[in-house]
Protein backbone atom coordinates (compact mmCIF):
# COMPACT_ATOMS: atom_id res chain seq x y z
CA UNK A 1 0.00 0.00 0.00
CA UNK A 2 1.18 3.68 -1.07
CA UNK A 3 2.29 5.99 1.95
CA UNK A 4 0.13 8.49 -0.02
CA UNK A 5 -2.92 6.11 0.56
CA UNK A 6 -2.52 5.07 4.34
CA UNK A 7 -2.13 9.26 4.93
CA UNK A 8 -5.50 9.73 2.94
CA UNK A 9 -8.75 11.59 4.67
CA UNK A 10 -10.37 8.22 4.94
CA UNK A 11 -7.70 6.68 6.73
CA UNK A 12 -6.98 9.68 9.16
CA UNK A 13 -10.58 9.54 10.18
CA UNK A 14 -10.96 5.53 10.18
CA UNK A 15 -7.93 5.87 12.85
CA UNK A 16 -9.82 8.52 14.64
CA UNK A 17 -12.93 6.27 14.81
CA UNK A 18 -10.90 3.37 16.58
CA UNK A 19 -8.91 5.42 18.73
CA UNK A 20 -12.46 7.74 19.87
CA UNK A 21 -14.36 4.64 20.77
CA UNK A 22 -10.99 2.73 22.71
CA UNK A 23 -11.23 5.92 24.75
CA UNK A 24 -14.66 5.44 25.57
CA UNK A 25 -14.59 2.14 26.60
CA UNK A 26 -11.47 2.54 28.40
CA UNK A 27 -12.89 5.44 30.45
CA UNK A 28 -16.60 3.84 30.99
CA UNK A 29 -14.57 0.31 32.40
CA UNK A 30 -12.55 2.35 34.46
CA UNK A 31 -15.11 4.88 35.99
CA UNK A 32 -17.49 2.13 36.34
CA UNK A 33 -14.71 -0.72 38.21
CA UNK A 34 -14.06 2.43 40.55
CA UNK A 35 -17.91 3.20 40.94
CA UNK A 36 -19.25 -0.86 41.50
CA UNK A 37 -15.91 -2.17 43.67
CA UNK A 38 -16.97 0.86 45.67
CA UNK A 39 -21.10 -0.13 45.82
CA UNK A 40 -19.89 -3.78 46.64
CA UNK A 41 -17.34 -2.89 49.56
CA UNK A 42 -20.76 -1.21 51.36
CA UNK A 43 -22.00 -4.99 51.53
CA UNK A 44 -18.61 -5.41 54.15
CA UNK A 45 -20.98 -3.31 56.41
CA UNK A 46 -24.15 -3.47 55.66
CA UNK A 47 -24.69 -0.23 54.58
CA UNK A 48 -28.19 0.10 52.36
CA UNK A 49 -27.21 1.93 49.44
CA UNK A 50 -28.96 3.45 46.35
CA UNK A 51 -27.40 3.68 42.74
CA UNK A 52 -27.34 5.22 39.57
CA UNK A 53 -25.68 6.16 36.43
CA UNK A 54 -22.75 8.39 38.20
CA UNK A 55 -24.36 8.71 42.02
CA UNK A 56 -23.82 6.10 45.45
CA UNK A 57 -25.94 7.40 48.06
CA UNK A 58 -25.43 5.53 51.36
CA UNK A 59 -28.45 5.14 53.68
CA UNK A 60 -26.88 5.24 57.03
CA UNK A 61 -26.22 7.61 60.08
CA UNK A 62 -23.13 9.89 60.48
CA UNK A 63 -21.87 8.01 63.02
CA UNK A 64 -22.24 5.19 61.47
CA UNK A 65 -19.03 5.61 59.26
CA UNK A 66 -15.73 4.48 60.83
CA UNK A 67 -12.00 4.60 59.95
CA UNK A 68 -12.43 0.72 58.46
CA UNK A 69 -15.17 1.20 56.45
CA UNK A 70 -13.72 4.19 55.10
CA UNK A 71 -10.75 3.17 54.04
CA UNK A 72 -12.53 0.09 52.66
CA UNK A 73 -15.08 1.95 50.56
CA UNK A 74 -13.19 4.75 49.29
CA UNK A 75 -9.97 2.86 49.01
CA UNK A 76 -10.37 -0.20 47.58
CA UNK A 77 -11.67 1.40 44.27
CA UNK A 78 -8.65 3.42 43.38
CA UNK A 79 -6.30 0.60 44.09
CA UNK A 80 -8.17 -1.83 42.02
CA UNK A 81 -8.12 0.82 39.03
CA UNK A 82 -4.46 1.22 39.19
CA UNK A 83 -3.50 -2.85 39.21
CA UNK A 84 -5.56 -2.35 36.05
CA UNK A 85 -3.81 -0.01 34.92
CA UNK A 86 -1.05 -2.30 35.30
CA UNK A 87 -2.53 -5.30 33.83
CA UNK A 88 -3.36 -2.73 30.45
CA UNK A 89 0.17 -2.01 30.30
CA UNK A 90 1.01 -5.95 30.31
CA UNK A 91 -1.28 -6.70 27.95
CA UNK A 92 -0.34 -4.17 25.68
CA UNK A 93 3.45 -4.86 25.95
CA UNK A 94 2.25 -8.62 25.03
CA UNK A 95 0.85 -7.23 21.43
CA UNK A 96 3.58 -4.65 21.24
CA UNK A 97 4.66 -6.73 17.75
CA UNK A 98 1.14 -7.44 16.57
CA UNK A 99 -1.26 -4.82 14.01
CA UNK A 100 -4.24 -5.44 16.24
CA UNK A 101 -6.34 -2.62 16.78
CA UNK A 102 -6.62 -3.53 20.47
CA UNK A 103 -3.29 -2.35 21.59
CA UNK A 104 -4.59 1.51 21.07
CA UNK A 105 -7.46 -0.20 23.80
CA UNK A 106 -4.95 -1.17 26.12
CA UNK A 107 -3.12 2.37 26.14
CA UNK A 108 -6.52 4.52 27.25
CA UNK A 109 -6.70 1.89 29.49
CA UNK A 110 -3.76 2.76 31.29
CA UNK A 111 -3.49 5.95 30.52
CA UNK A 112 -6.94 6.80 31.75
CA UNK A 113 -6.35 4.31 34.72
CA UNK A 114 -2.56 5.85 35.97
CA UNK A 115 -4.82 9.49 35.55
CA UNK A 116 -7.44 8.85 38.03
CA UNK A 117 -5.44 6.64 40.62
CA UNK A 118 -2.63 9.50 41.06
CA UNK A 119 -4.88 12.41 39.82
CA UNK A 120 -7.06 11.58 42.71
CA UNK A 121 -4.25 11.35 45.02
CA UNK A 122 -3.53 14.98 44.34
CA UNK A 123 -6.71 16.92 43.26
CA UNK A 124 -8.65 14.37 45.59
CA UNK A 125 -6.75 14.31 48.72
CA UNK A 126 -6.70 18.62 48.33
CA UNK A 127 -10.51 18.97 47.92
CA UNK A 128 -11.73 16.02 50.42
CA UNK A 129 -13.30 13.97 47.75
CA UNK A 130 -12.95 10.32 46.37
CA UNK A 131 -10.05 8.71 48.03
CA UNK A 132 -8.91 11.83 49.98
CA UNK A 133 -12.21 10.99 52.16
CA UNK A 134 -9.26 8.34 53.25
CA UNK A 135 -6.72 10.27 54.58
CA UNK A 136 -9.52 12.97 56.15
CA UNK A 137 -9.95 10.02 58.41
CA UNK A 138 -6.60 9.06 58.90
CA UNK A 139 -6.42 12.72 60.49
CA UNK A 140 -3.26 13.18 58.00
CA UNK A 141 -1.72 16.88 58.76
CA UNK A 142 -0.60 19.33 55.67
CA UNK A 143 2.54 17.84 55.81
CA UNK A 144 1.56 14.83 55.40
CA UNK A 145 -1.72 15.39 52.58
CA UNK A 146 1.18 17.29 51.03
CA UNK A 147 3.45 14.61 50.63
CA UNK A 148 0.42 12.35 48.95
CA UNK A 149 -0.19 15.26 46.82
CA UNK A 150 3.50 15.03 45.51
CA UNK A 151 3.49 11.61 45.16
CA UNK A 152 0.41 11.91 42.75
CA UNK A 153 1.51 15.15 41.33
CA UNK A 154 5.13 12.62 40.14
CA UNK A 155 2.96 9.42 39.63
CA UNK A 156 1.79 11.41 36.85
CA UNK A 157 4.96 12.63 35.37
CA UNK A 158 6.25 9.20 35.66
CA UNK A 159 2.96 8.16 33.82
CA UNK A 160 3.89 10.37 30.59
CA UNK A 161 7.13 9.33 30.22
CA UNK A 162 6.56 5.44 30.96
CA UNK A 163 3.65 5.32 28.42
CA UNK A 164 5.87 7.40 25.55
CA UNK A 165 7.32 4.06 24.04
CA UNK A 166 3.94 1.79 24.04
CA UNK A 167 2.30 4.99 22.64
CA UNK A 168 5.14 5.23 19.50
CA UNK A 169 5.10 1.37 19.05
CA UNK A 170 1.35 2.00 18.58
CA UNK A 171 1.83 3.20 15.28
CA UNK A 172 2.46 -0.55 13.65
CA UNK A 173 -0.99 -0.66 13.65
CA UNK A 174 -1.16 1.40 10.81
CA UNK A 175 2.38 2.17 9.60
CA UNK A 176 5.58 0.21 8.80
CA UNK A 177 7.68 3.31 10.20
CA UNK A 178 7.26 6.31 12.37
CA UNK A 179 9.04 9.61 11.07
CA UNK A 180 8.52 13.23 10.73
CA UNK A 181 6.60 12.28 7.72
CA UNK A 182 4.05 10.16 8.77
CA UNK A 183 3.91 11.60 12.81
CA UNK A 184 1.54 14.50 12.16
CA UNK A 185 -0.82 11.76 10.71
CA UNK A 186 -0.43 9.57 13.73
CA UNK A 187 -0.49 12.01 16.86
CA UNK A 188 -3.43 13.60 15.56
CA UNK A 189 -5.53 10.66 14.30
CA UNK A 190 -4.65 8.28 17.25
CA UNK A 191 -4.24 10.42 20.75
CA UNK A 192 -4.83 14.23 20.22
CA UNK A 193 -8.04 13.94 18.60
CA UNK A 194 -9.45 10.83 20.06
CA UNK A 195 -8.72 12.33 23.62
CA UNK A 196 -11.24 15.67 22.53
CA UNK A 197 -13.63 13.90 20.92
CA UNK A 198 -13.58 10.88 23.62
CA UNK A 199 -14.11 13.73 26.75
CA UNK A 200 -16.30 15.28 25.36
CA UNK A 201 -18.39 12.40 24.88
CA UNK A 202 -17.85 11.58 28.66
CA UNK A 203 -18.71 15.00 29.61
CA UNK A 204 -22.14 14.57 27.54
CA UNK A 205 -22.66 10.91 29.12
CA UNK A 206 -22.47 12.66 32.44
CA UNK A 207 -24.20 16.18 31.74
CA UNK A 208 -27.25 15.37 34.07
CA UNK A 209 -24.81 15.10 36.99
CA UNK A 210 -21.07 16.13 36.39
CA UNK A 211 -19.06 15.16 39.24
CA UNK A 212 -16.00 16.16 40.57
CA UNK A 213 -13.65 13.95 38.68
CA UNK A 214 -15.06 14.27 35.45
CA UNK A 215 -14.97 18.08 35.23
CA UNK A 216 -11.50 17.75 36.38
CA UNK A 217 -9.65 14.82 35.18
CA UNK A 218 -9.54 16.30 31.75
CA UNK A 219 -6.64 18.92 32.94
CA UNK A 220 -4.14 16.20 34.24
CA UNK A 221 -4.71 13.74 31.50
CA UNK A 222 -4.45 16.79 28.51
CA UNK A 223 -0.90 17.23 30.05
CA UNK A 224 -0.06 13.66 30.12
CA UNK A 225 -1.17 13.38 26.35
CA UNK A 226 0.86 16.58 26.03
CA UNK A 227 3.75 15.55 27.50
CA UNK A 228 3.71 12.38 25.83
CA UNK A 229 3.31 13.82 22.22
CA UNK A 230 5.90 16.09 22.77
CA UNK A 231 8.78 13.15 23.91
CA UNK A 232 7.22 10.70 21.13
CA UNK A 233 8.06 13.74 18.41
CA UNK A 234 11.56 13.91 19.75
CA UNK A 235 12.52 10.12 19.69
CA UNK A 236 14.17 8.98 16.10
CA UNK A 237 12.93 7.09 13.49
CA UNK A 238 11.01 3.96 14.35
CA UNK A 239 10.73 0.76 11.70
CA UNK A 240 8.63 -1.85 12.57
CA UNK A 241 7.99 -4.68 9.30
CA UNK A 242 7.29 -4.67 5.95
CA UNK A 243 4.18 -6.15 5.99
CA UNK A 244 1.01 -4.50 4.62
CA UNK A 245 -0.99 -2.50 6.75
CA UNK A 246 -4.97 -2.00 5.78
CA UNK A 247 -5.92 0.93 7.71
CA UNK A 248 -9.77 1.01 8.38
CA UNK A 249 -12.57 0.95 11.29
CA UNK A 250 -12.51 -1.66 13.39
CA UNK A 251 -16.16 -2.61 13.89
CA UNK A 252 -15.18 -4.58 17.04
CA UNK A 253 -14.87 -1.22 19.13
CA UNK A 254 -16.90 0.56 17.42
CA UNK A 255 -20.06 -1.67 18.59
CA UNK A 256 -18.14 -2.10 21.61
CA UNK A 257 -18.13 1.48 22.30
CA UNK A 258 -21.49 2.36 21.53
CA UNK A 259 -23.28 -0.44 23.06
CA UNK A 260 -21.73 0.68 26.37
CA UNK A 261 -22.08 4.40 25.91
CA UNK A 262 -25.71 3.64 25.46
CA UNK A 263 -26.47 0.61 27.08
CA UNK A 264 -24.91 1.81 30.76
CA UNK A 265 -26.73 5.19 30.63
CA UNK A 266 -30.27 3.78 29.66
CA UNK A 267 -29.91 0.72 32.32
CA UNK A 268 -28.17 3.01 35.03
CA UNK A 269 -30.50 5.88 34.30
CA UNK A 270 -33.05 4.69 37.28
CA UNK A 271 -32.33 5.05 40.98
CA UNK A 272 -31.52 1.28 42.33
CA UNK A 273 -31.84 0.74 45.93
CA UNK A 274 -29.71 -2.29 47.65
CA UNK A 275 -30.44 -3.62 50.96
CA UNK A 276 -27.33 -5.86 51.95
Amino acid sequence: MEANTKLSRTNFWSVVANSTSSFVIAYLIVFYLNYFTTLLSTAMFGFDVSFDFDQILYHIEPYQWTHDSVKMIFGSGPLLVFLLGLVSLIGYFGLTEEQSRMKVLFVWLSLIAFNQTFGSLMIGNIFKTGVGHVFNWMYFNDTQKMLVALIGFFGLIITAFLMVRPVAMSANSYFNKLDERNFPFFIMSQFILPFLFGYTLIIIYFWQRLLFQEKFAWISLSVLVLIIALRVSSLEKLYFDEDDRRPGISRFLVILAVSMYFGLRIILSRLYTIHW
